[in-house]
């Protein structure tokens, strides 16, 4: 077996970074000599490497959650998109995934994804992820960093680390098509090529015709290199064993059989009507049953239980509409400030669809929702602390729930929507697309809301109440909040 060095490279918003190690394990005593392949050179297994870099088309991780992980449809058929194509360039047919792929674990997306590369180009799958190789993997996500050596029976291994990465595929994407001149590697250059797709070459590594098998593992928030902290981390120990293990965990057996029930679409662009998280719009407004309006005061704040109550039931009906289970407040949600009833409204309409939470309300992004209260308009850009953003007003609305079943269900044309004036407007849908957005996942999720009792100057709503929200994905993972999704959990009725 000729095998590659093994490679740690950061993410994609960082500097890459390279770590060199041997290849072989301790079996065999032949040492390895590796060396860098140029740009469009064939490899050590004779394959042949792109002739550069290839630009991600569609351009995924324009699309995907920009910290943490991201295994939403959306975003995976997205990446198999610009997967196929990247395939296509090599005269390879599309990639074939299974139809369950997001809802496999980051390690078994991963592990399926390069058998699917090595299988293409007529190399031998990996067998199965095993306990034992998943756990030195683990060592290496934990710590961001190449995970150890495996001892016996492994006759030849090869380890990868990569930070900063949404999913398994996306991993496989950036060694497979990402890894040479142009990609940000150290020592892939104009005048160095040492480590051009070194990557690519350890995905596929001949390993000669011993057992073939694989470990891998996968933490949201390890990564603390330079650009990327608090970003993913993602490990993976490549082996050839002299006999099989006992028993695999996931194999490739397993991703077969549920290929043959269904595969995976790749997605060219996200339609007008989903959101960036692949929810669709309502086919239009949808009158609040029962009409919660009646039961509250017409200005000012009602946070009484028959406005409550009525906004809640119109808010189930619209959810009943979509197929959604009923949502289930907080015990004393009448009681909780106006802020904290927007903070916890928008996160139960993200949860009963799936999607996670925000971590809590933070008091710099409390005071960013303020100044939209005051000015009865959109919050500003929160600054360069948040790597992802999205703003919701919302004027005259009674409480927390009335201010949410607007933007959730009454934001298209012929709406209060200011944004949506004519049918083919952008701006249509567009609170509740901002609240049911791709924002990833992780303690990085972090929201801000506020209100101003009378600070609405809109014809028609003066002196009426104004309520803001800002929702962002934080650069730096985030504990400190003002009132945190924790503490609304711990409140909702089992």
């Amino acid at each position: 077996m000729v095998g590659p060095d093994d490679l740690m490279i950061a993410g994609r918003r960082g500097p890459r970074q390279v770590m060199l190690a041997a290849a072989l394990a301790a079996v065999a005593t032949l040492a390895l000599t590796v060396t860098g392949c140029s740009n469009g050179a064939s490899g050590p297994n004779g394959l042949a490497n792109p002739a550069h870099s290839i630009y991600p088309a569609p351009n995924y991780p324009d699309v995907c959650a920009p910290i943490g992980a991201d295994s939403s449809s959306t975003c995976l058929r997205i990446t198999l998109q610009a997967v196929d194509a990247a395939r296509a360039g090599e005269g390879m047919r599309p990639m074939v995934l299974p139809a369950d792929f997001p809802q496999l674990s980051v390690p078994e997306q991963l592990f399926v994804a390069i058998d699917r590369e090595r299988v293409d180009r007529g190399l031998p799958p990996f067998a199965g992820l095993t306990t034992q190789l998943n756990a030195d993997a683990q060592r290496g996500a934990s710590s961001a960093s190449l995970p150890p050596r495996p001892g016996r029976p492994s006759d030849a291994a090869d380890s990868e680390w990569i930070g900063a990465v949404d999913n398994g595929l996306d991993a496989v994407y950036q060694w497979m098509y990402d890894d040479g001149r142009g990609s940000g590697v150290p020592g892939c250059s104009a005048t160095d090529r040492s480590n051009c797709w070194a990557d690519r070459q350890i995905v596929l590594d001949r390993f000669g015709g011993s057992h073939l098998v694989m470990g891998a593992a996968f933490e949201p928030s390890a990564d603390t290199s330079s650009g990327d902290r608090g970003g993913s981390s993602l490990a993976a120990t490549l082996t050839a064993n002299a006999t099989p293990p006992r028993s695999y965990v996931y194999t490739w057996h397993d991703a077969q059989a549920a290929m043959r029930r269904g595969t995976l679409r790749p997605l060219r662009s996200i339609p007008r009507s989903e959101s960036g998280a692949g929810i669709p719009d309502p086919k239009g407004n949808v009158a609040p049953v029962p009409d919660f309006t009646r039961a509250c005061a017409s200005n000012g704040v009602d946070d009484s239980a028959r406005c409550i109550d009525a906004a809640l039931a119109a808010i189930n009906h619209a959810h009943a509409l979509e197929g959604i289970p009923p949502m289930v407040l907080p015990t004393g949600f009448a009681q909780l400030s106006i802020p904290n009833q927007l903070f916890v409204a928008v996160d139960l309409e993200r949860v009963d669809r799936g999607l996670p939470p925000f971590g809590g309300l933070i008091a710099a992004l409390n005071e960013n929702a303020q100044r939209g209260a005051n000015d009865a308009n959109d919050p500003p850009d929160p600054g360069e602390a948040y790597v992802l953003d999205d703003a919701e007003w919302a004027g005259g609305s009674s409480n927390g729930l009335d201010a949410v079943y607007g933007w959730m269900y009454d934001d298209g044309y012929n709406s209060g929507n200011l944004d949506c004036q004519h049918r083919s407007d952008q701006g249509c849908w567009g609170h509740r697309k901002g609240i049911l957005d791709d924002f990833g996942s992780g303690p990085n999720l972090v929201m801000g809301a506020a209100v101003d009792t009378s600070g609405d100057t809109h014809r028609g709503d003066h002196r009426g109440t104004s309520m803001a929200v800002t929702l962002a994905v934080a650069s730096a993972p985030t504990t400190s909040h003002t009132y945190s999704w924790a503490q609304a959990v711990a409140a909702i009725p089992k």
